[in-house]
């Protein structure tokens, strides 16, 4: 990666006379020193002929801890994987967990000379590889033009073959499940955001492209990172509002994925109750009505709602209605919420049914009275 990363990890190299080496935060090796390596311990030369820390040695390291360890860390010999004892220096830049810088102690432990050398070059490090990964250059303007291709062309053929070589570039399977996710930013945030996001996430299971104030991101889903995590990641790393799309295996599919994170997004801006991530299918309908809404015009007062609030107490009434149905027609626990006797809101209920000409005994009446109502939520009212 760069003559600048093998240039610090030679420098270090020579400042505490020990054998180092920079991986990423999957354990991959970025550079490393020529000394020789200690004996006993193969760890160093199977990474190096690898380019990556053996499975057995992964396993390991991912019970210490590394990634939640403060400035430094000096790990125990593991003689059962040939790994002698080191001292690592996890490598971070604004809480983000970049990569770990070792230094191979050998028989005598590093001074405090060395150790601070150590930390300093780790903070060096952290700077490189935020420079060089934060979005820049080819390979991520080739990524950004691949996304447009997935997400823009209305094309099937042109977003199938944008998706094979995407998938190809991030080593994705086929059949993987994904998720698209659209981030409200900042102005001049969205980069940011996105970049943030991505570290947190996984080194190269999630890409995005920032235009405007809006940072949109394809990522590879886990079990232990579904749709939900991935609305949670964008908003942790500073977007105002982040929703996801539902899942989908079919990856040339994010288009239509994108149109569902979009519609879930408008949700989450206008409903702050709703809070500031979500996925799609978390939120129950409210996309659905987002959608609708938002191919009526946006109506402010979408019918039949203007016969109730040009009424005297035209908001109460609309909030009764809104408790009523969203209670599922149960009175007494729409009462309750709104703390009010069941008497005084049944009284308001027939007001409705009066000022509506709508009965909420028809479920039809009762899914456009719905509908108005959260879009009414939507353009802005009130929520209390």
């Amino acid at each position: 990666m760069a003559a600048d990363l093998q240039d610090l990890v030679d420098d270090l190299a020579g400042a505490v006379g020990r054998p180092v080496a920079l991986e990423d935060r999957r354990w991959r090796l970025l550079a490393f020193s020529a000394h020789t390596e200690p004996e006993g311990d193969r760890v160093r030369q199977a990474s190096i002929l690898a380019r990556a820390a053996p499975p057995d040695v992964v396993t390991w390291l991912d019970t210490l801890g590394l990634d939640r360890a403060g400035e430094l860390v000096d790990t125990p010999a593991n003689p059962a994987i040939g790994m002698g004892p080191r001292t690592c220096a996890p490598v971070r830049r604004d809480g983000v967990l970049l990569g770990f810088l070792w230094v191979i102690p050998g028989a005598r432990p590093l001074g405090q000379a060395e150790r601070a050398e150590l930390v300093r070059a780790a903070r060096e490090a952290a700077e490189t590889l935020w420079q060089r990964r934060a979005g820049g250059g080819e390979a991520h303007a080739r990524i950004a033009a691949l996304l447009g291709e997935l997400l823009d062309d209305p094309d099937p053929a042109v977003r199938s073959r944008a998706a094979g070589e995407l998938a190809a570039r991030q080593g994705w399977a086929r059949g993987a499940t994904f998720a698209v996710a659209v981030a409200a930013c900042g102005p001049d945030d969205a980069a940011e955001v996105a970049e943030r996001a991505r570290r947190r996430w996984h080194a190269d299971d999630l890409v995005w492209r920032a235009r405007g104030a809006t940072a949109t991101a394809v990522a590879h889903l886990t079990s232990d990172h579904d749709a939900g995590a991935l609305a949670r990641v964008l908003a942790d790393a500073g977007a105002v509002a982040a929703a996801a799309s539902a899942p989908t295996n079919d990856l040339p599919a994010a288009r239509e994925a994108l149109g569902g994170a979009a519609d879930a997004l408008v949700v989450l801006e206008r409903v702050p109750a709703l809070g500031p991530a979500a996925a799609h299918d978390d939120l129950g309908s409210w996309p659905l009505v987002a959608r609708l809404w938002d191919a009526a015009g946006r109506p402010a007062t979408p019918a039949p709602l203007p016969a109730l609030l040009t009424t005297r107490g035209g908001p109460e009434l609309v909030r009764a209605l809104e408790a009523a149905l969203d209670a599922g027609g149960d009175v007494a626990a729409a009462a309750r919420e709104l703390h009010v006797h069941r008497a005084t809101l049944y009284r308001r209920l027939e007001r409705v049914e009066e000022l509506t000409g709508l009965r909420l005994a028809s479920g039809d009446d009762r899914l456009r009275m719905h509908l108005a109502v959260r879009m009414w939520r939507l353009a802005g009212s009130p929520a209390s």
